[in-house]
């Protein structure tokens, strides 16, 4: 059975969370570190790449947007947040911002609404530096 993440793709693209600060998204990140004569591998293992981040002022804001409408793995996916929050805190570190000034928010449709989600959306509110809205 094939994947089909057309509708989640069209989400992504058609919420637009922030327009201040430097687009730090997917790959321009990665770009980003190069030019600040930082190497990302020396920081973290491997690249997250984060669907919407900016640099704005001494914060690094990330937010990751999450659309389902059926059960399957984006479901499990938020559960991760401690760990995400913990890799963009490093590096943040590394562009000199402090851990309390990166944020990681999850930017869910009305699925993540249903009764069966508030425990995974309450974990999220417990992680220091990850939170979550609708859109």
């Amino acid at each position: 059975m094939s994947r089909d993440t057309t509708t989640g793709l069209k989400f992504e693209e058609k919420v637009q969370i922030q327009s201040d600060g430097i687009n730090l998204s997917k790959h321009k990140l990665y770009a980003y570190l190069e030019k600040q004569g930082i190497d990302y591998r020396d920081i973290i293992s491997r690249k997250i790449l984060p669907d919407e981040c900016y640099l704005v002022d001494d914060s690094l804001r990330v937010y990751e947007k999450k659309f389902q409408q059926t059960g399957g793995s984006a479901d499990e996916k938020p559960q991760t947040c401690g760990f995400k929050i913990q890799q963009f805190r490093k590096v943040g570190a590394a562009l000199g911002i402090k851990p309390e000034d990166v944020s990681y928010t999850y930017v869910f449709n009305d699925w993540f609404q249903k009764p069966e989600y508030k425990d995974m959306l309450d974990y999220i509110k417990t992680v220091d530096g990850c939170d979550y809205f609708f859109a």
